[in-house]
């Protein structure tokens, strides 16, 4: 197994900042555009809003298919 040391941390963070600095939430919603700041907003919350379409599932509609099965096998 591949050690997860600082640097395999470090790459994902910059993999991922890169991948969603191209979200709109980052670039094209601010003003200024893609910002360093924006960019790191996006990166730990890259959910544009938390509305029924884009929030959690869960949340909003409850458990899925799979969950409603599996806790109703172990019910009396």
């Amino acid at each position: 197994m591949h050690t997860r040391n600082r640097a395999f941390r470090r790459h994902h963070m910059k993999r991922l900042k890169t991948k969603r600095g191209r979200y709109n939430n980052a670039a094209y919603s601010w003003p200024e555009g893609a910002t360093i700041v924006n960019i790191g907003k996006a990166y730990h919350t890259p959910c544009l809003c938390s509305c029924w379409m884009c929030g959690h599932q869960r949340f909003h509609h409850g458990m899925n298919m799979q969950e409603v099965r599996a806790r109703a096998s172990y019910q009396d």
